[in-house]
């Protein structure tokens, strides 16, 4: 068994997947594997990942499928990974030359089902801004604090067996990291952090979240939200995470999503119609939860306009950040 599989799906990254299997084969945690999955990327993706493949014979397992999208394409990797522990790296990004090595020893001192580490955010127009994003918040309930922290797929290793059943990456959605992701403690029995920022998470122009066009899978995140809050209510956990399953809905349903779609004028309009009538249903105090109320003054500014339908404010907002 190895230790970690690091799971990599293709598609489109022909810039890009050099840098990616450089951080990757040259880790230095040697007994892994490093899984590249092609989702039939019609780029030239696959002549750069089979010169690495001939490379790295013993470290690399290349695999290639029908187009699928990213969670198919995950999941197709996590059908042959073999690792204790799984790690995912996207195409575009790189990590540390010892981010699985220090993550899975840390994982196995301290018996971890999941460890995260924090992620520096990089801008390929600009090499002197930086942005660290916390693997966690100053919350002391480790379980509660993993459910309301980013939830990036890529900046953790997880037991491999944690991956069965409904906890694997749901297909044809946007947000599929949050739809799971957060969801993994109901299997879990210890989660730690590391805020080193280990992985480097490449913002480029195209990507999903950065479209200039409306996308109607912006609205997946309802959906999204409400699969975590059934599977918690199938867990029977609902209960106990009330709380923390409450803020994801202020944060990207009030927060991050305004943000996004406030942009377009008819779209936007209705979103923040339909989404007050939605809040005022499930979640009528959710102006008390603790969450929200250590946020930042512009975090809850922009939630109160989202609530009062303030969408050119926040279109405003969205420009200045």
């Amino acid at each position: 068994m190895k230790k970690v599989s690091i799971i990599v799906p293709v598609y489109n990254v022909e810039k890009y997947i050099a840098k990616c299997l450089d951080s990757l084969v040259n880790q230095t945690l040697e007994d892994i594997e490093i899984i590249v999955v092609n989702d039939n990327s019609p780029d030239n993706s696959e002549k750069i990942i089979l010169e690495y493949k001939e490379k790295y014979p013993n470290k690399i397992i290349y695999l290639k499928k029908e187009n699928g999208g990213l969670s198919d394409t995950r999941n197709y990797g996590l059908k042959v990974a073999s690792g204790e522990y799984v790690g995912f790296v996207d195409s575009d990004d790189y990590v540390s030359l010892d981010m699985f090595k220090n993550m899975y020893e840390y994982a196995k001192v301290n018996h971890l089902d999941i460890i995260a580490c924090a992620t520096e955010l990089v801008y390929p127009d600009n090499s002197n801004k930086k942005k660290i994003i916390p693997a966690s918040y100053d919350i002391a309930d480790k379980e509660k604090n993993y459910l309301i922290a980013p939830p990036m797929a890529c900046n953790k290793i997880y037991k491999r067996e944690l991956f069965q059943d409904d906890f694997l990456f749901k297909t044809n959605i946007w947000y599929e990291d949050l739809e799971l992701i957060p969801t993994l403690i109901l299997k879990t029995k210890k989660i730690g952090f590391l805020n080193n920022p280990y992985y480097k998470y490449l913002q480029r122009n195209g990507s999903i979240m950065n479209q200039e066009v409306y996308n109607p899978k912006i609205l997946d995140i309802i959906d999204v939200l409400n699969s975590i809050k059934n599977r918690f209510r199938k867990y029977k956990s609902l209960k106990i995470y009330q709380e923390e399953i409450e803020y994801l809905y202020i944060e990207h349903l009030l927060y991050s999503t305004p943000l996004r779609i406030a942009c377009f004028k008819v779209e936007g309009k209705k979103y923040l119609k339909d989404i007050k009538k939605l809040i005022k249903q499930k979640f009528p105090n959710w102006k008390n939860n603790q969450y929200f109320k250590r946020k930042s003054y512009k975090f809850k500014l922009i939630c109160f306009l989202s609530f009062y339908n303030q969408r050119t404010l926040i279109n405003f907002l969205s420009k200045r950040r």
